[in-house]
């Protein structure tokens, strides 16, 4: 008899514990879950330019130990892409796509539709155009600019591609009053989502010294013995003298060219029509003479005039 009454209250024990998590267990909530996006067949050749997200929330209403044990680290909600068409492709979101089967029931989607613009993915070359800027003396100027390669290949959407025709290096600076020639290795300046083979191209910018040309006149130099007396028709020229700017800048350039004649014995007593030196600096060239030649009347002493 006693058996009996010990069975009867484990029994009525087992019965309000089962009782007290079916209540429990079964008590409904609702609240917001999260869960993460996952492309299913992405397009080929295509590229989705904008309204792509991911993640979406749901609210959720079901059983309070369901929703609890509920983990979304394993859930994800599938996307499928393979049927994106170029341009504007609204797409609903839906509760379907997240299997949460029928116990639990989803109250709204956030968010309830994407629009995903699409786009095709295409390559295009065009060629490297090296940028520079800085200070740079008046006297000097930019004489070629490369790049290597000259030419790169873009990727990427084909509304973007078809504006670009030349693609330009990110800005060299430059800040100096006499440039030589500059190389190094700059990235390029490339619009958003064009990705481009290589990224890094060699450039080398040339610089020279600006030239100048004008007429000088400067004096002109008779050398001779001392026993040869001369006389010259004019005791100056006039040259047109070709050099860097800087050079006719400076006080007393004057003073660096020359023009002489070394009288010799192969010139004859009396009047001579004779060419003349000029001598001018490095980087320094004379195209014109006025005149061309000097008139040079010689006198030599001989022993019978003593």
């Amino acid at each position: 008899m006693v058996n009996e009454r010990w069975k009867i209250a484990v029994l009525a024990l087992m019965m309000s514990i089962l009782t007290w998590y079916l209540v429990t267990g079964r008590d409904l909530v609702e609240t917001w879950v999260e869960f993460p996006l996952e492309i299913v067949n992405p397009p080929q050749g295509m590229i989705i330019r904008s309204g792509m997200i991911s993640k979406v929330s749901a609210r959720v209403r079901g059983p309070k130990g369901l929703i609890r044990n509920l983990d979304t680290k394993k859930m994800a909600y599938s996307l499928d892409t393979g049927q994106l068409v170029l341009g504007a492709n609204p797409i609903a979101i839906v509760a379907d796509k997240l299997g949460l089967g029928s116990a639990l029931e989803v109250i709204e989607m956030n968010p309830s539709t994407i629009n995903l613009d699409v786009d095709m993915y295409v390559k295009k070359k065009v060629s490297v155009i090296p940028t520079w800027k800085g200070k740079l003396d008046r006297d000097y100027t930019l004489t070629e600019k490369s790049s290597n390669p000259s030419e790169v290949t873009l990727r990427g959407p084909a509304s973007i591609l078809k504006k670009v025709a030349q693609v330009r290096t990110q800005t060299i600076m430059l800040d100096t009053d006499s440039p030589q020639n500059w190389r190094g290795d700059i990235p390029l300046n490339l619009p958003e989502e064009v990705e481009s083979n290589p990224g890094i191209v060699s450039v080398a910018l040339d610089f020279k010294v600006r030239s100048a040309k004008m007429w000088v006149k400067v004096p002109l130099y008779i050398l001779g013995p001392e026993e040869v007396e001369f006389t010259a028709s004019q005791n100056f020229v006039r040259l047109y003298v070709q050099g860097p700017k800087p050079f006719f800048r400076k006080s007393g350039f004057r003073n660096e060219i020359t023009a002489s004649i070394d009288i010799n014995g192969t010139i004859p007593n009396g009047k001579n029509i004779v060419p003349y030196d000029v001598s001018v600096p490095s980087g320094c060239i004379v195209s014109k003479k006025n005149p061309e030649e000097i008139t040079v009347t010689i006198s030599r002493q001989t022993p019978t005039d003593h």
